[in-house]
């Protein structure tokens, strides 16, 4: 037996083998899952009925050889703010990383982008960037697409949500894109298994993961009827915040985003407008690059794996911190006090600390 099988839970083996044998009708597995008494018990009667022949061993295999996680619901490291909304992913398929959760900000669009519209999704991106958030997109081209790269060129982290499996990455034009998202430690997302091939009723069930990993949700152009529409409708029942462009009262690709508004959608005009919302300081570009410099100031490896799990924006417990990297409490209360006085981070009461940005 191999050593991964003797470690590997349960659940994972056959949730995955689930999700499979359901790629063809996916809205209906939940409904079936809950009808039996555990995973490897709807397993065990889709086998009796000869409707799969799935092996939960040699399917989890290829999951490795993809290099690809698949987290379920039940494990600490799924997305927490995913698993608040409603019709959460039993499980997700993960290729790269995910971090910096409390940062995430959904940033979508239209496909028939305009000079106006890609400008400003570069403007607004960029800044997003220099206040460490991490930029969730749909792959797609247009805003989607600029929004992944000039998160990238920027230096910042990029998450791309696929409404098909991690081995079938589409558009066609955007595989590159999608590489280099894993070659600049970012991360590629799916609810679906591998050989899922894309269905046009996928993407827009999709969009409620995008919103859903976020914070937020800004909407960069998008005519009346279009995915990203979707995606703010998603965020408004997930309770999100929900930000938007204003645009031309000429232009088709302006009426979503200026409904929106009218509606009591945020009008974002600048960086400020989106930071205001979310309660976060707006401090001037040279702070940025001095806090930049600080990073690189903190040499002992500890200090710096505790700072980079820190957010600007939501408090981290001390507790939360020992459990994630399985220390003793005065070792990271050491390490806290010691990035504190070095000004990288601040105790907001009742032990509870945020990255200083």
């Amino acid at each position: 037996m191999k050593p991964y099988q003797k470690t590997l839970p349960e659940e994972k083996l056959y949730l995955n083998v689930l999700n499979l044998s359901f790629k063809n009708n996916f809205l209906k597995l939940p409904a079936f899952v809950s009808s039996c008494d555990s995973y490897k018990k709807a397993w065990e009667r889709l086998i009796a009925a000869k409707k799969i022949n799935y092996d939960p061993l040699k399917e989890w295999e290829r999951l490795e050889k993809n290099n690809i996680n698949f987290i379920t619901a039940k494990e600490k490291s799924y997305p927490s703010l995913l698993k608040e909304i409603n019709n959460f992913p039993l499980g997700i398929y993960v290729k790269g990383e995910i971090q910096q959760e409390n940062n995430f900000i959904a940033v979508v669009g239209t496909r028939k982008s305009s000079p106006y519209g890609e400008l400003v999704t570069e403007k607004i991106v960029k800044e997003l960037i220099n206040y460490n958030f991490t930029i969730v997109s749909g792959l797609a081209y247009g805003i989607d697409a600029i929004a992944h790269k000039t998160a990238l060129k920027s230096g910042g982290k990029t998450i791309a949500v696929l409404g098909s499996g991690l081995d079938r990455v589409l558009p066609e034009g955007n595989k590159n894109l999608a590489k280099e998202i894993l070659l600049k430690k970012g991360g590629l997302i799916s609810e679906y298994p591998l050989e899922t091939e894309p269905k046009k009723y996928y993407f827009p069930w999709r969009n409620r993961i995008i919103s859903g990993l976020c914070r937020a949700t800004l909407i960069i152009e998008a005519p009346e009827k279009s995915g990203a529409l979707i995606t703010t409708r998603f965020a408004l029942e997930q309770n999100r915040e929900i930000f938007a462009i204003p645009g031309s009262i000429f232009n088709p690709n302006s009426l979503g985003p200026n409904n929106l508004i009218k509606e009591g959608a945020k009008l974002v005009s600048g960086i400020e407008d989106i930071l205001e919302e979310l309660n976060i300081s707006f401090a001037k570009k040279e702070n940025l690059e001095k806090n930049s410099d600080l990073e690189k100031q903190i040499n002992n490896p500890l200090e710096k794996q505790i700072y980079q799990s820190l957010s600007p924006v939501e408090p981290l417990a001390i507790d939360k911190i020992v459990e994630k990297f399985n220390l003793k409490s005065n070792e990271v209360l050491a390490c806290l006090t010691s990035l504190e006085l070095k000004g990288a981070t601040k105790d907001l009461g009742g032990g509870n600390y945020i990255k200083i940005n």
